[in-house]
């Protein structure tokens, strides 16, 4: 799916931003993104293994 980084909030311009695009399987565009944007904080484990808290 394609996300974005920031959170546009209605902005047309930050909403067409190619710059504030990315790749997110579905499961995380609508379940700890979600989260992230409602200020919650989301453990994700990186790629070496450890957890990584974001958000």
């Amino acid at each position: 799916m394609v996300d974005h980084k920031k959170p546009h909030k209605g902005d047309f311009e930050l909403f067409h931003d190619p710059l504030n695009l990315q790749s997110l399987c579905a499961h995380h565009h609508n379940s700890a993104k979600q989260l992230m944007e409602r200020g919650r904080k989301v453990a994700v484990i990186g790629v070496d293994g450890y957890p990584i808290e974001i958000g």
